[in-house]
């Protein structure tokens, strides 16, 4: 294992032993608080009103277990609950409840001691989140009642979790210690994700290593929004609750692209079904809100469903493709799987078919992150293995090619100079030597010029005859050219068809001749083609010359750099090129610089 994943692994290790003592320290340390577990009754509907809320001529029904309110009428948005509390010794009581469906109004000696989210004489709230709760008691010398009006359109109505009283500091320090514990899971899915996402790219598995981390990181928000630390962070219930619930419903696509990146076969056109149906199910929530003012929490009964079937497709689609499972392969299911379950078993503990279960959607999501990790780290060992073996084979190679290496490297510097059809100094190599050449030139004050000039309609000769006749033509033209240079003129392939050469002292008189004497040479180049027709070629010269000659014996003229001075000569041999091309072609087109 390489020194970067030891360091992972330790930094991993150490992060789940901060995870267990937390976790322990949350659970062992006793604080003075005592759940409610008795004295709950209930009562559907509003009871009278008459100035103020008259509870005590209402009828109440004894309720066993405050949260799972049975009988409720339909169309029924109200219920009344009532908790009888005993004498206590705490001398700042508050009740904390975990959660209520929808909203709440508390009532103790018939005067209201909170409010989330105002509830109207007539019955109508909207929702606002889903918080935890401190209400004040104001006083425990004696027995007391405590009554609780709820509203809710939703499918549940009530209080839910659990409902403890104590000192308002111990329930504030409860929280803190159970909303730490949890951050720990939020920064070991964070921490891991962003491990796999970068070992995923350094793997060059980009897309699989950003699906991964994607995924990664809407779990964290999701259960951020969730943590009961996000409200004293910030507390606005209904942003942590959009947070969370959107969140929740991107589970399904991030989980459907990072199986659709690892398996192939049928698996991926499940993957991209799974991926539609949940991005028309998000939008058709933004719409249905939008448009039509129905709250999104509704849509969490309908998708806990959808979320079951979609998830097990993947799950299905995965076991029963045609390829073997690998041990990665298992790695990725294994995470799914648990990530899966955990969920399930939250979504069974909101609906109260499982007694609440902490934690279990965290761990399941942290399981699926450490899977992840855990491949990336099993990749990490294969290629360490492979590495081994390819350095080894590696070494003998280096040894046999060592010996060619030698042998070639004169080749190559010889061929990195030359065109390779035409045997021409290539572009780069005549502009290295063509400002050695001017440098020179400049402090001797010795004259010089550039020939550039381009076949005319050599473009026709290679669709009339095939690319074959054009190179054919090309070396042609290139031995004519070197045959009518000189000794040390630098001639060059300039590109295509363009070819340039570079006279040494060479004044404006040598430089007309020789420009002639090319233009005639080229004019008498002729060619057959395959098919017996006779090819004759023409070309449109540019020249430029450069006299660079002191005036009476001193040259206080300023000279540009080599390089702006060869840039400066090829642009105008281009123009003047050009300026034959545009008068016909088949021309000589002369300038002093």
């Amino acid at each position: 294992m390489s020194p970067g994943m030891r360091f992972i692994c330790r930094a991993l290790t150490a992060t789940l032993f901060v995870l267990l003592s937390q976790l322990s320290i949350a659970d062992n340390d006793q604080l003075d608080i005592q759940t409610v577990n008795t004295g709950w009754s209930y009562h559907w509907g509003d009871v009278p009103y008459n100035g103020s809320w008259q509870m005590q001529t209402a009828d109440w029904t004894p309720l066993d277990v405050f949260n799972d309110v049975p009988g409720r009428p339909k169309g029924t948005t109200i219920l009344w609950i009532k908790l009888a509390l005993p004498a206590g010794h705490w001398r700042d009581p508050y009740l904390f409840i975990d959660s209520v469906d929808l909203t709440i109004q508390a009532f103790e000696h018939e005067q209201l001691t909170y409010e989330f989210s105002h509830i109207s004489l007539a019955g109508t709230s909207k929702f606002e989140g889903w918080p935890w709760h401190l209400v004040p008691v104001s006083s425990l010398d004696e027995p007391t009642e405590i009554y609780f009006r709820i509203f809710s359109d939703y499918a549940f109505i009530g209080l839910s979790g659990e409902v403890v009283i104590g000192e308002k500091s111990d329930l504030l320090q409860r929280v803190y210690k159970r909303g730490m514990a949890g951050m720990v899971f939020i920064v070991i899915l964070f921490v891991a994700g962003i491990l796999v996402t970068t070992l995923g790219i350094i793997k060059r598995e980009r897309r699989i290593a950003l699906s991964t981390g994607l995924l990664s990181f809407d779990l964290v928000i999701m259960m951020f929004a969730e943590n009961e630390l996000s409200q004293v962070v910030f507390n606005d219930p209904l942003m942590w609750r959009y947070l969370a619930a959107f969140s929740y419903f991107l589970v399904p696509f991030f989980l459907a692209i990072v199986v659709r990146e690892w398996f192939t076969g049928v698996v991926k056109r499940i993957a991209l079904l799974v991926c539609a149906i949940t991005s028309v199910f998000i939008l058709g929530v933004i719409f249905a809100s939008y448009n039509f003012g129905v709250s999104f929490i509704n849509a969490y009964s309908i998708f806990d469903g959808l979320f079951i079937l979609l998830v097990l497709s993947l799950l299905v689609g995965c076991f029963f493709r045609r390829a073997p499972l690998g041990f990665q392969d298992g790695l990725v299911i294994f995470g799914i799987l648990a990530l899966f379950l955990s969920l399930l078993a939250d979504m069974f503990s909101a609906y109260n078919f499982l007694f609440w279960i902490s934690h279990a959607g965290q761990w399941g999501l942290v399981f699926f992150t450490l899977a992840m990790l855990t491949v990336y780290l099993a990749k990490d060992r294969d290629q360490q293995i492979n590495l081994n073996l390819l350095m080894n084979s590696l070494e003998k190679q280096v040894e046999e090619r060592t010996y060619e290496l030698t042998e070639s490297q004169k080749r190559l510097e010889q061929l990195a100079q030359e065109d390779f059809l035409t045997g021409l100094l290539n572009r780069r190599s005549f502009v290295q030597q063509s400002k050695r050449e001017l440098a020179n030139a400049l402090r001797r004050h010795a004259p010089f010029a550039l020939v550039l000039f381009d076949i005319d309609h050599f473009k026709s000769i290679n669709d009339t005859y095939g690319h074959g006749v054009g190179d054919k033509v090309l070396e042609k033209i290139a031995a004519v050219t070197k045959r009518t240079s000189r000794e040390g003129d630098l001639i060059c392939r300039y590109g295509g068809e363009e070819f340039v050469i570079l006279l040494p002292e060479s004044d404006a008189d040598a430089t007309h001749t020789f420009v002639n004497r090319l233009h005639c040479a080229l004019q008498d180049i002729s060619l057959m083609a395959n098919n017996g027709e006779k090819i004759n070629i023409t070309a449109s010269i540019g020249v430029v010359t450069f006299e660079n000659a002191p005036s009476n014996g001193t040259d206080n003229r300023i000279y540009p750099e080599v390089d702006k001075l060869l840039e400066l000569m090829l642009s105008q041999a281009d123009e003047a090129m050009y300026d034959v091309k545009n008068n016909g072609r088949n021309g000589i087109k002369e300038r002093v610089f």
